[in-house]
């Protein structure tokens, strides 16, 4: 169905297709002009279920929002990583969507530790100025 070569059409961001060029064509079958209604019809029936995926899993704020949000501290991540665990095994939550959720919610972590440690270097470099200045 398709040739060893990719897609010649760019994407939306203008990047190469990834897609294999279908036999006889240029272009993968979402790209090929032949297919161009059917490949829109695709796309919409794509997007509303993305959108009604999006819709039962809740992304984006918890509702009712809960005592933890938004995420500000180790313990709103805790809870946060909690949540999208529950969310995850109910089955209300696609594991990308989990995937992107645990990514967010460890890069936070990740600089909340930093702040922190930043803040206690400064404090211990205030207090040895100090001493030397006594």
């Amino acid at each position: 169905m398709s040739d060893a070569r990719g897609c010649e059409a760019p994407t939306l961001e203008g990047n190469p297709c990834q897609a294999p060029a279908m036999t006889g064509s240029q272009f993968c079958w979402a790209h090929d002009p032949a297919n161009e209604k059917a490949a829109d019809a695709a796309r919409r029936a794509g997007g509303a279920q993305r959108a009604r995926q999006m819709e039962r899993s809740g992304c984006g704020a918890p509702d009712p929002i809960p005592a933890w949000w938004p995420l500000e501290n180790a313990a709103h991540a805790r809870a946060g990583l909690a949540y999208v665990a529950q969310e995850v095994l109910a089955g209300h939550l696609p594991a990308r969507d989990a995937n992107a959720a645990v990514g967010a919610i460890s890069a936070l972590v990740t600089t909340l530790r930093s702040t922190d440690l930043e803040q206690r270097l400064e404090s211990l470099e205030r207090i040895l100025n100090n001493r030397g200045k006594a």
